[in-house]
């Protein structure tokens, strides 16, 4: 992965490009399965929705750097009014636009949508706001507390993710981050 470097210091650009070049588009494209992609979202958001740990029915749903959207398929199969992904790499927001076409029912796709841009940057073209932003890291991944704290949102709950709820590889190295949006 490409070592995170504070915001602050970061050139965009080069760091959009890494993502793009390194991965996403490299030697044939990131396949289902590969490097930090799991071919499913995170057991762990899986049982926090079905255990109702997480009410986001009729809600907004932000998933910054949302790979190949496997998440977005769970917010939307719970309820989501939007669950809306947004990913540096033009080729990430193209395979999770073609995931979602494939495994959503056109009823839920109408509430699913990727998009590409800088996180700092970027802003909805329709929703100014965000009732739930959703984060699953790994200590390699950027500080999300550093990103959404000066931008408004609010941090609800952090969860360590137990090892059987993590993905293979993964165990004691996970966590969920909850923000909302006041």
């Amino acid at each position: 992965m490409p070592q995170e470097e504070s915001h602050e210091f970061l050139d965009h650009d080069e760091y959009h490009a890494r993502w793009e070049d390194n991965f996403w588009g490299k030697d044939g494209g990131l396949q289902p399965g590969q490097a930090f992609d799991a071919k499913r979202s995170s057991p762990a958001l899986t049982d926090l929705l079905k255990q109702s740990g997480l009410e986001v029915a009729g809600k907004r749903v932000l998933v910054p750097g949302c790979g190949r959207g496997y998440d977005l398929v769970e917010f939307v199969r719970a309820g989501a009014a939007a669950a809306v992904g947004l990913e540096l790499a033009p080729t990430a927001q193209r395979e999770a636009a073609a995931y979602l076409a494939d495994t959503l029912t056109p009823a839920e796709l109408a509430n699913a949508e990727v998009h590409t841009g800088d996180f700092f940057k970027w802003e909805h073209p329709t929703h100014a706001a965000w009732d739930v932003a959703y984060g699953a890291r790994l200590p390699c991944s950027a500080d999300y507390m550093d990103v959404l704290l000066p931008l408004g949102f609010t941090l609800v709950k952090e969860y360590a993710v137990p090892a059987e709820l993590s993905h293979p590889g993964r165990g004691g190295k996970e966590a969920m981050l909850l923000f909302r949006k006041d």
